[in-house]
């Protein structure tokens, strides 16, 4: 049972893992967000992630299902 992880590459030098795609096991209750605070990210961090599930928009508190497909992206802003 698990949840493969795609990272966007400015997240992958912050992570602890340093990898571009990570598994992590499942465990009832997982989110992304705690998936985030796992490879050492803060919840302040996590306001500036996006979180996609199986190719949807997900929120970082959406619980995950065991082989779910979970990437991050940072949400760019400029003007």
């Amino acid at each position: 049972m698990s949840i493969q992880v795609k990272w966007f590459p400015t997240l992958v030098k912050r992570s602890r893992s340093k990898q571009p795609e990570t598994v992590v096991a499942w465990r009832p209750g997982l989110t992304p967000l705690q998936v985030l605070l796992d490879e050492g990210f803060s919840e302040v961090d996590a306001e500036a992630v996006m979180p996609i599930v199986n190719g949807a928009q997900a929120g970082l508190r959406d619980g995950l299902a065991d082989g779910d497909r979970l990437e991050f992206l940072v949400s760019i802003q400029g003007g």
